[in-house]
């Protein structure tokens, strides 16, 4: 009895899994950058995490990886790895396990720009009117020695924030003295809560507070 109870859990895990397989691909799980120094990974541990497929199926049996410089959602099931196709259109990270309070929600399929397209997964900070997001940039450099002929290539990291505003994407300025402007009608406004705030912009919680604050200007109306 005991043998035939393990047998039947080894088959409902066995029919579950394959029911999500039309999304991904066996292979090792890890991406390959040969003589690159740095990681292509947003986090380097396997984390739990919830997937959501086009087709409008969601699951939390996999742990996951994200490639930033290849825009791949990498998972692991029992100790196999996989690496994902375009059919994932939401994922969620948990750095703490599900029982954390912490996550991380990616998405897809908002307007292409110079750097990025509609298949580019942007981490959502804030998910109101108007959305906050956060592109992770990782690129390959190439430096060449001047004395020499050896080709140093670094991932270089970079972030870049956006606001989703009514189908557009509105990219935060470098110059952090113009952020206001981004926000048309609200411009005054919206110089004088930074002003007040002291906000320096040398991490997201500033682009969240901004943003949060423009959104409960726009629920005023």
């Amino acid at each position: 009895m005991k043998f035939l109870l393990s047998g039947l859990f080894t088959l409902c895990c066995t029919i579950c899994f394959a029911q999500t397989t039309d999304a991904i691909a066996a292979g090792d799980g890890q991406p390959t950058y040969h003589d690159v120094s740095g990681s292509a990974l947003l986090l380097k541990d396997w984390t739990p995490g919830v997937i959501k497929f086009s087709s409008g199926r969601t699951t939390n049996q996999f742990k996951l990886k994200f490639d930033c410089v290849a825009n791949r959602v990498l998972l692991q099931f029992n100790g196999t790895s996989y690496s994902s196709e375009s059919k994932i259109k939401e994922f969620i990270i948990y750095p703490k396990g599900f029982n954390g309070s912490d996550s991380m929600i990616f998405r897809k399929s908002f307007p292409a720009t110079t750097i990025a397209n509609e298949e580019t997964f942007y981490q959502v900070l804030v998910g109101d009117s108007v959305s906050l997001l956060k592109l992770v940039v990782k690129n390959i450099n190439e430096e060449r020695q001047i004395a020499s002929k050896v080709v140093y290539r670094r991932i270089k990291d970079e972030e870049k924030y956006y606001c989703f505003e009514k189908g557009k994407l509105i990219l935060f300025p470098e110059d952090k003295s113009t952020i206001h402007g981004v926000f048309e009608g609200k411009e005054e406004l919206m110089k004088e809560f930074i002003n007040t705030r002291q906000l320096k912009f040398r991490n997201q919680s500033d682009y969240i507070e901004l943003v949060q604050y423009y959104n409960s200007l726009l629920s005023k109306k």
